[in-house]
């Protein structure tokens, strides 16, 4: 009996031992010399690993497969860098208490925070503050860890004691009786990548002394510096760029800013503002027609201008030796109508993929008539455009020049809009007077279902009379997804003279709402949207003759500005404090922006996003650093920013499917 005992109970120890001998290798191919065997397939590039059974600190994979747990540590690391001072973590994997650190494979969401350069020590860049999560992984084994990086950075152009940084820290002067910040506004909503604002105050003296500061919650910035009347000060673009970068939402992380004065010895209690980042940046550019105003710039008459709200210059891009303007851009931006004065206002278009701009398709006489504003459909093949002295939209082939539809909406229309979906059109229509279509005080917004041909239009419907407001609907602008249109009701026909507000209502007349906070001024025009949503927001740039800050002061003058629109816009005025599109020539007159993407890039060319590339994916780059547009992996997921049809394609469970790209909403 004990014999027997004695030999069942060798069989189970000998099933024991063979079975942890074997764990994981059952299906394992050993490819690259590993050794064989390994528990859950950890050692060396061998065995995947994968398949069989595992006995001793194992976890489970999606698959149902059971694999040897990897230890990552530490779990959680914080850093805290301060004036440069750089400090650096060390991490180390294990998978049954053997060091494979140099076996794993290595990822961090937020390489702008920091890297490992190859090694498995983890050192913050320096450039931006954040959370990110590391990522290690062997065959079909993982863990992770989360790195908190703080950052604090001080510029200190004057040399100051430490007792007068001390006194800034604690102000003692009361609240400033004189000074009052004039830009930005308080609660203006910025999209990552725009320039830095230009501070700008009032009620300050020659060399007084001041301390800037900007908090969020991973990133602190704080400068000291003089400055001279007017007093302003514009923020280091590359101590920007890491403010924006630093934040993790325009709601639940704002920047907080303090600009505290010391004059005549007296530091007083600070100015104080909240700003917003938006997590999206604007694609694109922005094209306008510009008057030459009080210029002395050696333009005579009107001409188009190309700018980024990433620019601080603008792109002379073409010049045809006339006065040109009343133009629209392709939504793919390899197009562009415009009417040139050279006799009667005939219709052109160029190819803005040419390198120099060139004359494209479209040339005077084909066809005939004096055009004036225009819009492309989806696709780029058609135009609505405006000819003015029948007071008709024509429906244009972009390449032949032959007119498929000699009157798409009636008589007494003009400015025109194509929905991005190519589904419905929109005109102010019912004009009066003869003249020019934007002297009309008279008109209606209507919008109409386009046909099926692509050029016909019915069910022509007013959403927004001219009855019942100030001023009349002017030149509309849908919305990236076409669920909105945004327009102005200027007072002067559709000219940007008078006074007018901006609104916004659906394509059916619905939800009709004035963007109160982004034309207070009552002197705003011309809204457009940006041609895609960024940061959970749309993005509007438009025409003001506002004030801007104590650089334009009383000009009266046309500059332009953007405003973002939270999406949804449910609120009764979703619109938020615009901010200055930096770049235009203040002496200027800027007037009827139209913004569009830029022509895409092909696969191997760098990109930001996949908005920039043709095939909508941009991808790491294999053979070097940054991305490039090209292929993903076969079966992966869509990153930020790269194209998608569902919220299910994107990789981050929070993303939204938003204009046909993996977006976050406002966080």
């Amino acid at each position: 009996m004990r014999k027997a005992y004695f030999w069942a109970l060798l069989s189970l120890i000998g099933a024991l031992a063979l079975a942890a001998v074997n764990c994981g290798a059952s299906g394992g191919s050993n490819q690259g010399g590993g050794a064989s065997g390994n528990v859950g397939g950890a050692a060396g590039a061998g065995g995947t690993g994968e398949g069989g059974d595992c006995l001793f600190g194992c976890e489970t994979t999606a698959s149902g497969q059971q694999t040897q747990q990897l230890i990552l540590s530490p779990t959680t690391a914080t850093l805290n860098v301060e004036n440069g001072t750089i400090p650096t973590q060390a991490f180390t994997v294990t998978m049954n208490g053997s060091d494979v650190s140099n076996q794993v494979s290595w990822s961090f969401t937020r390489p702008d925070i920091g890297g490992f350069g190859g090694t498995t020590t983890f050192t913050p860049s320096g450039a931006a503050a954040g959370v990110g999560t590391l990522t290690v992984r062997l065959n079909s084994s993982e863990a992770t860890a989360q790195i908190t990086v703080y950052v604090k950075k001080t510029v200190d152009g004057i040399g100051l004691t430490p007792q007068e940084v001390l006194d800034f820290n604690n102000p003692q002067g009361g609240a400033d009786p004189s000074m009052s910040l004039v830009y930005p506004y308080n609660e203006t909503v910025f999209p990552l990548d725009v320039l830095a604002p230009e501070i700008q105050w009032n009620g300050a003296a020659n060399n007084d002394v001041y301390q800037l500061k900007i908090t969020e919650q991973y990133y602190e910035y704080t400068t000291y510096f003089t400055t001279t009347l007017p007093a302003r000060h514009l923020i280091d673009e590359a101590d920007w760029k890491s403010i924006q970068e630093s934040g993790t939402g325009p709601q639940t992380d704002p920047l907080k800013v303090s600009l505290t004065r010391r004059t005549g010895g007296t530091v007083y209690q600070p100015a104080e503002q909240t700003w917003r980042v938006a997590r999206g940046r604007l694609k694109g550019s922005v094209y306008y027609w510009e008057l030459p105003g009080v210029c002395q710039n050696g333009a005579s008459n009107g001409r188009i201008l190309r700018i980024k709200a990433s620019s601080p210059s603008v792109d002379t891009f073409f010049n045809p030796g006339v006065c040109w303007g009343c133009h629209t851009v392709s939504r793919d931006g390899t197009r562009m109508a415009a009417e040139f004065n050279d006799g009667g206002g005939p219709l052109y278009t160029l190819d803005l993929t040419a390198d120099p701009v060139a004359y494209a398709e479209i040339r005077p006489g084909t066809p005939g008539g004096n055009f004036i504003f225009s819009a492309y459909n989806n696709d780029g093949s058609k135009l609505l455009a405006s000819e003015n002295n029948s007071r008709t939209l024509r429906v244009i082939d972009t390449m032949s020049g032959a007119t498929l539809n000699p009157n798409a909406m009636g008589s007494g229309c003009g400015e025109p809009a194509w929905s991005p979906d190519g589904q419905k059109v929109a005109a102010v229509c019912n004009m009066n007077n003869g003249g020019w279509t934007f002297d009309s005080g008279a008109g209606d917004l209507m919008v109409g279902n386009v046909g099926a041909d692509g050029f016909s239009v019915d069910n022509i419907n007013m959403v927004v009379p001219r009855a019942g407001g100030t001023g009349r609907p002017a030149y509309p602008s849908f919305s990236p997804g076409s669920e909105w249109i945004a327009f102005g009701r200027p007072t002067s026909g559709s000219r940007s003279t008078g006074a007018g507000m901006l609104h916004m209502v659906r394509p059916d007349g619905q939800e009709l709402k004035t963007l109160t906070t982004a034309s207070s001024d009552n002197k705003s025009f011309n809204p457009v949207f940006a041609p895609l949503r960024a940061g959970g927001y749309y993005w509007l740039v438009f025409i003001s003759r506002r004030d801007y800050g104590n650089r334009l002061v009383s000009a009266n003058r046309q500059q332009l500005w953007i405003t973002a629109i939270s999406d949804p816009p449910t609120a009764a005025d979703p619109s938020n404090p615009p901010f200055f599109l930096r770049g235009q020539e203040l002496c200027a007159l800027s007037e009827n922006a139209y913004y569009a993407l830029d022509p895409c890039k092909p696969d191997g060319e760098s990109c930001q996003d996949g908005s920039d590339c043709c095939n909508g994916q941009c991808v790491d780059n294999p053979g070097g650093d940054g991305k490039i547009c090209g292929e993903p992996e076969p079966g992966t997921c869509a990153e930020l920013g790269n194209s998608c049809e569902t919220a299910a394609d994107c990789c981050d469970t929070l993303a939204k499917c938003i204009d046909n790209f993996c977006q976050l909403q406002i966080q």
